[in-house]
């Protein structure tokens, strides 16, 4: 449903809406409040202290009048069976015709001095026969612009739940398993707390809904992954031997892993996919020049694509210095910040295959870069 189709949202309130990035209603509901005000501690009059309070009363006593300055002043007598207290509103003149008499009423705002006495200065003021929204509770508060109010979008999501239902999208056995509360109850507890308990058990199923989606994703690509061919890179045993012993030290028990691990990866005819992480010069860059030299034996090219053009200089200097001359004689840079002469240069060289590792930025990326015949892609991500 398209927001405007919510009774109450017009297209001037659509516009707004959409500057938050709410078009639809699946975006009203899904606008997690990013903070709460807790006016669910309703007081007796007699027992308020200056500062946010809540009350339960009756209101009467309402005296509208004008300012010196031509402020409109309503002001009116708040009182259940402990007491009474002043309340005032500035600029909201439709108050005196909208309270009605012997009616309960919440209040929600701040307490404090203002004229020389202590008042209820422009409260939140809602029935207690309705279902309150901005008094009596954990209020949300959402994120804004000009010209919308966190109590609009308020209303405007009580109306959307009481206009559609919330699709559920797991199974019943999970949430029995998992002792998760539904989808429906989870959202609607999002944006009107009854307390603090429910509030966690809410952000329990959504947090577990985020987790879950990463997880399948994951998984679904893994799958994805399995099923699509990737060209062989044989075991070049003998040159991994001759390079890893031309090393000024000896591989970690991890980084040998981690190496043969890709090796036995390359070897397989379906894409490889692996994260090597570690410390700073923990070693991660070794590891890659072991896949590189394998792939340049047989023939192919190995892309390293770095974050910055600072890292992506220092990788190739680096290589250069660690790869066997055959290989190291082969190493190419393309970065943004190169000539038109020198971009172009790099391109023909990777282009034909004489370029056997290529270092760059995301300039590796560009549709003018064609590789001869790509093996291995490394990213160095930060």
């Amino acid at each position: 449903m398209h927001i405007t189709d919510l009774k109450g949202v017009g297209e001037a309130s659509a516009k707004l809406l959409k500057k938050l990035g709410i078009e639809s209603v699946e975006d009203l509901v899904a606008n997690i409040p990013r903070k709460y005000d807790d006016y669910s501690n309703v007081q007796k009059v007699r027992t308020i202290k200056p500062g946010p309070v809540t009350v339960r009363v009756k209101i009467g006593s309402i005296v509208s009048r004008y300012s010196k300055k031509g402020l409109h002043i309503t002001e009116a007598l708040a009182s259940d069976d402990s007491g009474s207290v002043r309340v005032m509103w500035f600029n909201q003149r439709y108050r005196g015709s909208s309270i009605k008499p012997d009616e309960d009423y919440f209040l929600s705002g701040e307490f404090a001095n203002n004229y020389k006495y202590l008042v209820i200065t422009n409260p939140v003021c809602e029935l207690v026969s309705k279902f309150p929204l901005h008094t009596a509770r954990l209020v949300p508060n959402y994120k804004l612009t000009k010209g919308i109010s966190s109590n609009q979008i308020r209303r405007f999501t009580k109306t959307a739940f009481d206009s559609v239902q919330v699709t559920e999208k797991l199974p019943g056995w999970m949430l029995q398993d998992y002792d998760l509360i539904d989808r429906q109850s989870a959202l609607f507890t999002m944006h009107f707390p009854q307390s603090l308990q429910s509030l966690q058990l809410a952000r329990r199923r959504l947090g577990f809904d985020e987790l879950f989606e990463m997880t399948l994703a994951s998984e679904l690509n893994k799958i994805a992954f399995a099923q699509e061919n990737a060209v062989s890179v044989p075991f070049s045993e003998g040159l991994v031997k001759e390079f890893v012993g031309s090393l000024p030290f000896g591989l970690t028990d991890d980084q040998r892993k981690s190496a043969w691990q890709i090796l036995q990866d390359m070897v397989d005819g379906h894409p490889m996919n692996r994260l090597v992480e570690g410390d700073v010069g923990s070693g991660k860059t070794v590891v890659a020049g072991i896949a590189i030299v394998n792939v340049a034996a047989s023939g192919m090219q190995s892309a390293l694509m770095a974050p910055t053009e600072l890292l992506a200089r220092q990788h190739a200097e680096s290589l250069r210095q660690m790869l066997p001359d055959h290989v190291a004689d082969t190493v190419v840079l393309l970065s943004g910040s190169m000539t038109a002469a020198q971009k172009e240069n790099a391109r023909a060289v990777i282009a034909s295959g004489e370029a056997k590792v290529i270092i760059g930025t995301h300039a590796l990326l560009q549709a003018d870069v064609a590789f001869a015949s790509l093996g291995l892609v490394v990213i160095d991500e930060q």
